[in-house]
């Protein structure tokens, strides 16, 4: 701990801080790749997007930064323009009328209008988390799992050529990423997105009516006019109702529940209490019924309370610790198994190793998570120190990252210790 401590003075002394206003970005060559929006979600470096918007369309959006109602803005990012482009405000709890997080969508005013064959990106405005780090770090560690996630860069934020702030670029889910992630799209998409005055939602049967699913809590985001709201009913009346000896055969038809267990154990070394686990009920999470099949994949989403936790969140929260009617029922019944139940420790330890692991060939001694946080760290601490409108103070921009490093530094232990106490004899 005082090692990764020792690192992190020293970069912060280091630092050559711009006048607001202004950030430190690095150019760099846009090179082709396996798909053409590679070089959007570059991460070697920090970006810059510059968004030129009519001044009262801005403030009107900052003002009503609750509502959802679209602006024409240019987008330029690496000396590519795309015109008349629309933003939006967006978010939950990040919603803000100071530093407002950006759906920004390219086929607003013109519907076969893309930008390196995207509809659309997300610019996350982070003010629910001071390191602007959670989010990124989390979907690395899902893909080094195996797991879908989206793609993510940093970026500076220029509006009408004056300095917004650091933003975290994110890859819509959407069919782009479905072709990407899974080579099909034409499926049925859905975004969970529960009411905030609803009661927390656990994959419970909420009865037979197909209305009860869909449009909310899973909100479609393809065949929007066709959403197939029996299909959500039918795995959750599966998934609720479970006969125990045909449990297994029966979830196949829907769930691949190896990878369901594994997102789970991924969201859980995170020590995020805002996930398929939730706290408040599952949140956070996209459902992608295959074309031509009954089964449903889970994508991750929004990881911005990972972390929060701390280092010694408990390996069965939200599973072992809460009443049976505040248990996610799939979950529930997979840890019944005792195949998963294993897996679900495996993974957890997989994760463990993975983020400690040293760099192949390298005399850097430090794990592949301190690594990161301090490589993310040189990339945007110019960027995060000059941000005029964060809602935030650097020196806790500062202890957020240090916090991240304590993380690193002690979270595979005690992960490690707690799978071993568990299956002690």
């Amino acid at each position: 701990m005082t090692h990764t401590h020792a690192i992190l003075v020293v970069v912060t002394l280091g630092l050559c801080i711009p006048a607001a206003g202004a950030a430190s970005t690095q150019t760099r060559a846009v090179s082709s790749a396996a798909d053409p929006s590679d070089p959007l979600f570059d991460d070697a470096a920090l970006h810059e997007i510059r968004l030129f918007v009519n001044a009262r369309d801005w403030q009107t959006l900052k003002t009503n930064a609750l509502e959802n109602t679209y602006y024409p803005c240019d987008f330029h990012w690496e000396g590519q323009v795309v015109r008349n482009a629309g933003i939006r405000s967006r978010g939950n709890g990040s919603r803000s009328g100071t530093k407002p997080g950006l759906r920004l969508d390219f086929d607003r005013y013109s519907t076969e209008q893309t930008f390196l064959g995207l509809k659309s990106v997300v610019l996350r405005n982070n003010t629910q988390d001071p390191s602007n780090m959670h989010e990124r770090l989390s979907m690395q560690l899902f893909r080094r799992l195996g797991l879908p996630a989206p793609r993510e860069a940093y970026a500076a934020l220029y509006v009408n050529n004056e300095y917004a702030g650091l933003y975290t670029i994110v890859e819509s889910i959407d069919k782009h990423f479905l072709k990407r992630t899974f080579n099909e799209n034409d499926g049925y998409l859905y975004k969970f997105e529960s009411p905030v005055d609803a009661p927390p939602y656990y994959f419970n049967y909420l009865g037979p009516e197909p209305e009860l699913y869909v449009p909310l809590p899973f909100k479609p985001e393809t065949h929007e006019n066709d959403a197939r709201p029996e299909f959500i009913e039918q795995l959750a009346r599966a998934i609720s109702e479970p006969d125990r000896p045909s449990f297994r055969s029966t979830m196949a038809e829907f769930v691949d529940l190896e990878k369901f267990v594994r997102q789970v154990a991924v969201e859980n070394f995170l020590a995020d209490n805002d996930g398929i686990l939730g706290k408040w009920g599952m949140n956070n999470f996209y459902l992608y019924r295959l074309e031509n099949s009954t089964k449903f994949e889970f994508i991750t989403w929004d990881r911005s309370e990972a972390f929060k936790g701390g280092s010694d969140y408990g390996i069965l929260r939200n599973i072992a610790d809460v009443s049976s009617w505040a248990r996610n029922r799939l979950m529930d019944s997979a840890m019944n198994e005792k195949d998963l139940s294993d897996l679900y420790l495996d993974t957890l330890l997989a994760c463990a190793r993975s983020v400690t692991e040293i760099e192949s060939g390298s005399s850097d001694d430090r794990g592949w998570f301190v690594r990161e946080i301090m490589r993310q760290y040189g990339q945007i601490s110019a960027a995060a120190l000059a941000d005029p409108v964060k809602p935030y103070s650097n020196d806790e921009f500062v202890g957020a990252v240090q916090d991240l490093l304590t993380f690193a530094a002690s979270r595979s232990d005690f992960v490690q210790q707690e799978v071993s106490r568990l299956r002690r004899p």
